[in-house]
């Protein structure tokens, strides 16, 4: 079988080099390099053998037949799987340099980068394509319907870049918290998150024309990263990809991802609203106004900041976008998702995906498939070239349809169409607050690793951090904390609701033996205690006593608030550094030296920065004079040099129980950069 499949592949790409699409609005210089014209709203830009885009009116599928039986033969999916692979690695690699750029904005058609046929193999060390490896791998191995925990461990035996719901459903799994509570919004606060959307397109290309087998298996798979809308964004997904394999139109192939999304959910209502905009001829750029004032605002990932939005549904109401407006051409539809801005790079993939599936390989324009390395070039972290992943997803496919009253025929399957719909299980992130807390403890040392009060519906007004022991932290994060006595703590994080609704979760901890030496005298305070970035990642470098100068200085000598991949253009993060003490002390003098400026952040903005004393526990600003003034600025040319040195005399000595620095993070990354912060 292995042979055949090369066989027809390299057959495909033959056919492909010759024949081409040359209606879609594709031109190719004398130096071979394609650009893509303006799409207008006239241009449909099909090949002669395409499926029909007209749009489908009737909406009364009473008297239809629950499934209709459709031949297809092994060529004929194959295409059609080509089509799929090579679609989301054109959109992800095309649309690549603008991921995260326009947020909250529609960015202008003169911003999309050129595309050259060799672009395409680019995608070989996307995320958005080798996370879906560990899916086909457990199922090469177990079987198409294995256990979801069993994937669930491939999954967090995985050692690849991820990040969001993704990356918080790995750590879980790691620390004990097993499917399908990896990807529950109790402990993962990424749960609404884009992640499933993205990796789930195997999943639709394994149930050609059966849509309803398809969205149950994403609604089951999805929860080891994600719940609710965000399971739905992958069972949207897959439905359209195993609808686009029997599909008539495009419209037809949104319809069924739309109907297998419980009515009542978030999910279905952005849907719904983009359809009903789209239907009352409002123009594109009309429809995703209307999705960035009403929709825009209810994402709930509780690490982005501003204006960036990783929601699972309004980024498949960009993907929804693209296909409707692109009227089946596939370049304007990767175009217009890509304008949607956002998670600008993966939703132009799936889109592309679905129509890859809808017109197969031999359909697509030849300026997006000429330059593709099928059998050479690996995915990352993988031994799969593009064509040994095209046989993987064909083998277990053949297993699911023939499991699932497909009959084979001599060159080809008869299969079951699914003509009705059945919308999967209703499921909602439940309005409140809620709390996100992980510890590492190393003999008597407690390390936060992350702390997050999060909520839904509800703005998180205060939290506090119980150890356990009589010691309360409030509305502040401990980097670390010792315990002087042998025992067993819990530690708490309390949140609290403007509503007064309180969420909290907690952690045992053993301590097994009384603290030798002498008790640390102070607790550091960040507002990120898991930083990113080249900082030295332990906050003790900002009390022990090294004080470097512009000359000396050097990444490992600083602690930087930087998050790994948190977005651009945070305006209002704030930031503080600074210590809490277990007895109380007379400040008069607050000694600041930063660390490194650097192209997108590493100060305190726009002469934000306050000195804060905790006096009867609550954090008061108190008056200073500087030796120097801090730049009223964020840019980072009016900061100077680094590891500069700022000398804070309070106007009075202050008795209080911890001292901090307090303002709002700088750059377009938003975090703040710290060498050294002494207290006398």
């Amino acid at each position: 079988m292995k042979k055949t499949l090369k066989v027809f592949a390299w057959l495909c790409l033959a056919a492909l080099c010759l024949q081409g699409c040359t209606k879609t609005p594709v031109t190719t210089d004398d130096k071979g390099e394609s650009s893509v014209s303006a799409p207008t709203s006239s241009s449909t830009a099909l090949s002669p053998s395409a499926p029909d885009t007209t749009p489908s009116e009737s909406e009364d599928d009473s008297n239809v037949p629950p499934t209709t039986e459709v031949t297809l033969t092994e060529e004929e999916i194959l295409d059609k799987m080509r089509g799929g692979w090579i679609g989301q690695m054109v959109g992800v690699a095309w649309a690549a340099p603008t991921e995260f750029r326009w947020a909250g904005q529609l960015m202008p058609q003169s911003n999309m980068p050129g595309w050259k046929p060799a672009t395409i193999n680019d995608a070989f060390n996307q995320d958005d394509l080798y996370v879906e490896v560990p899916f086909l791998d457990s199922m090469k191995k177990y079987g198409y319907d294995c256990n979801p925990k069993l994937i669930s461990q491939a999954f967090r035996k995985t050692t690849f870049f991820m990040d969001h719901a993704n990356m918080q459903a790995r750590d879980n799994l790691n620390s004990g918290i097993q499917y399908p509570d990896s990807g529950h919004y109790l402990y993962n606060y990424h749960s609404d998150d884009i992640d499933w959307q993205i990796e789930c397109d195997f999943l639709g290309m394994m149930y050609p024309g059966m849509v309803n087998k398809a969205a149950e298996h994403a609604f089951e798979l999805g929860h080891i990263m994600n719940y609710g809308d965000g399971v739905y964004g992958g069972v949207f997904v897959t439905a359209m990809h195993a609808a686009a394999f029997t599909a008539e139109s495009v419209e037809d192939i949104v319809k069924a991802g739309m109907k297998v999304i419980p009515e009542g959910t978030q999910f279905r209502m952005l849907i719904d609203d983009v359809m009903a905009s789209y239907k009352a001829g409002d123009s594109f750029e009309e429809n995703w106004a209307m999705l960035e004032e009403k929709w825009a605002p209810t994402d709930l990932c509780a690490r982005l900041q501003g204006p960036s939005n990783i929601d699972a549904k309004l980024n498949s109401g960009y993907i929804m976008l693209g296909l409707l407006y692109g009227e089946g051409d596939f370049a304007k539809t990767i175009i217009l998702s890509t304008r949607c801005g956002q998670d600008s790079d993966c939703n132009p993939s799936s889109a592309a995906s679905i129509l890859g599936n809808f017109y197969g390989a031999s359909g697509l324009p030849e300026a997006y498939t000429k330059g593709l390395d099928a059998d050479g070039t690996k995915f990352a972290t993988t031994s799969y070239t593009f064509n040994d992943m095209v046989e993987l997803n064909y083998t277990i496919m053949k297993e699911a349809i023939l499991d699932n009253g497909a009959k084979e025929t001599e060159g080809g399957f008869v299969i079951k169409k699914d003509n009705k719909y059945t919308p999967v299980k209703f499921e909602q992130w439940p309005d409140g607050v809620y709390a996100f807390l992980s510890v590492s403890l190393s003999g008597n040392a407690v390390t936060f690793r992350e702390v997050t009060p999060y909520s839904k519906g509800e703005k998180v007004v205060s939290f506090k951090i119980d150890m356990g022991d009589g010691t309360v932290f409030t509305d502040v994060i401990p980097v670390n904390y010792v315990y002087e006595k042998a025992g067993k703590y819990t530690v708490k994080l309390i949140v609290t609701g403007e509503k007064g609704t309180v969420g909290e979760t907690s952690k045992e901890l053993n301590v097994r033996s009384d603290y030798s030496g002498d008790l640390p005298e102070r607790v550091a305070l960040c507002y990120v205690s898991l930083p990113g970035g080249g900082g030295a990642k332990n906050i003790s470098v900002i009390y022990d006593g090294v004080v470097p100068d512009a000359k000396t200085g050097k990444d490992s000598l600083q602690y930087d608030t930087y998050k790994v991949l948190d977005p651009v253009k945070n305006p209002d993060l704030t930031a503080y550094v600074g210590y809490m003490y277990r007895e109380e002390l007379t400040v008069s003098k607050v000694v600041f030296t930063e660390g490194g400026h650097f192209g997108n952040g590493g100060w305190f903005k726009n002469g934000t920065l306050k000195v804060q004393l905790l006096i009867d526990g609550k954090w008061t600003d108190v008056s200073y004079t500087s030796d120097k003034n801090y730049p009223n600025s964020d840019k980072r040319s009016d900061f100077g040099d680094p590891f500069e040195t700022f000398t804070f005399t309070l106007d009075k000595a202050t008795k209080c129980q911890g001292v901090r620095l307090h303002g709002l993070a700088g750059g377009d990354a938003s975090f703040i950069s710290v060498a050294e912060l002494e207290i006398k």
